[in-house]
């Protein structure tokens, strides 16, 4: 491991890389070099304002697949902000090739992230009880619009949800790996937190598809409401039949959930209008 510097911030690497690509959007002043996707990602400050880079071509830390699989893989992530550009998502400025691998650019956020990585739980539990029934609503709205385009989530978990804690306002990012319907398990275990992932994402041949989407949403409804590691009546902070909804998105079986997304959205709107939240 060496340590390189880029604008006075150290970055993590396995071997030298030069990032001086860096300086076509300005100053580097944030550095996130531990991510396990091969991509290594920056905050960058100039004439056109803050941007968030995601660049993949560097020998990351975590990362222990082949480069230019990560590299691919980027490039071909552009099509999701493309295609499925809406209020709730990152907006993409640009994916260039550049520094010998590719970059995607998007408008900076000050929102905060929720994986649990980033240890920043405590910004929900700050969130009002309205706050949160409407940031389940927000990430629910985006999957509707995302499947009547026929688009599935792969890889959805909460690390892929921002928050503005002041607005109410949620950002989804690092959305790299949705895909065009009909989607098929084509990995046995697929990419994704163990808390947020259906059976059928574990079985090798398996559809993936709305009702997939429909159990890691309801997965994410406890992230805001509840706990999304037990999924538990006693850590759901809402009403009966708010649980009951994200009870149902998350049942082992296919037939046993709501039946797309947007049947669950809508779900999740009954239930929250009936308790005023």
């Amino acid at each position: 491991m060496i340590v390189s510097d880029v604008d006075g911030l150290p970055v993590r690497l396995r071997a030298p890389h030069d990032l001086s690509f860096t300086a076509r959007w300005g100053s580097v002043f944030a550095v996130l070099d531990q991510q396990d996707s091969g991509n290594l990602c920056l905050g960058v400050e100039g004439p056109a304002g803050r941007v968030f880079v995601k660049y993949a071509g560097a020998p990351t830390a975590r990362y222990d697949g082949v480069i230019e699989t990560a590299v691919g893989s980027l490039r071909g992530a552009a099509e999701v902000y493309r295609a499925l550009a809406h209020p709730s998502l990152v907006t993409l400025r640009e994916a260039v090739d550049v520094g010998g691998g590719h970059a995607l650019v998007f408008d900076w956020t000050d929102a905060t992230p929720l994986g649990r990585q980033y240890e920043r739980a405590h910004v929900v539990r700050s969130l009002s009880l309205p706050a949160r029934v409407d940031a389940v609503r927000q990430i629910l709205d985006f999957h509707v619009h995302a499947a009547a385009l026929g688009w599935v989530a792969i890889d959805l978990y909460d690390g892929s949800v921002m928050i503005d804690a002041e607005s109410g306002r949620v950002v989804l990012c690092d959305l790299d790996f949705y895909e065009r319907a009909p989607v098929v398990n084509r990995m046995g275990r697929m990419w994704g937190s163990s808390r947020f992932m259906s059976p059928e994402e574990y079985e090798l041949g398996a559809p993936i598809d709305e009702v997939t989407n429909v159990f890691v949403l309801g997965a994410l409804a406890h992230t805001f409401m509840g706990d999304d590691a037990t999924k538990s009546r006693a850590a759901w902070v809402g009403s009966d039949a708010q649980f009951d909804v994200a009870a149902r998105a998350v049942r082992p079986g296919r037939d046993a959930r709501w039946p797309s997304v947007a049947a669950l959205a809508e779900a999740w709107r009954a239930a929250s209008f009936a308790t005023g939240a």
